[in-house]
């Protein structure tokens, strides 16, 4: 009796750990590609921990370019949520970082010109 106890709890236990991603991808997963996520959402989501506050992202984007903010939003691309700031370096070029907004990680660069080199093509 009590070894069937035991094998209850830890298979249990077991389906629980096994679930444990999938639920996390729900709470992480954003619902639908390719939009915009609004200023409220971002604000309920950060209070409940669900992804990263701005101010700290903002921080890590310092760390890999320097220059001044332009603009920053938070999209839903490829099932995640994303970060997406755009930042003025000091030669003009505007640099597009790109962060996980639930893990804080950096996830690439992408460069984009900056208007005066657009004029001299």
């Amino acid at each position: 009796m009590m070894f069937m106890d035991s094998l209850r709890l830890r298979l249990s236990l077991f389906c629980c750990l096994m679930l444990l991603p999938f639920l996390m991808g729900i709470v992480s997963a954003c619902p639908k590609e390719g939009r915009d996520v609004s200023q409220d959402e971002v604000l309920q989501m950060t209070e409940n921990g669900h992804i990263e506050p701005f101010p700290a992202i903002l921080e890590e984007a310092r760390k890999h370019r320097s220059g001044k903010l332009l603009e920053a939003k938070l999209d839903c691309v490829n099932q995640r949520y994303v970060y997406e700031i755009d930042m003025l370096d000091h030669d003009g070029q505007i640099r597009a970082l790109r962060f996980d907004a639930v893990t804080g990680r950096h996830l690439d660069i992408e460069e984009e010109r900056g208007n005066h080199a657009a004029a001299t093509d």
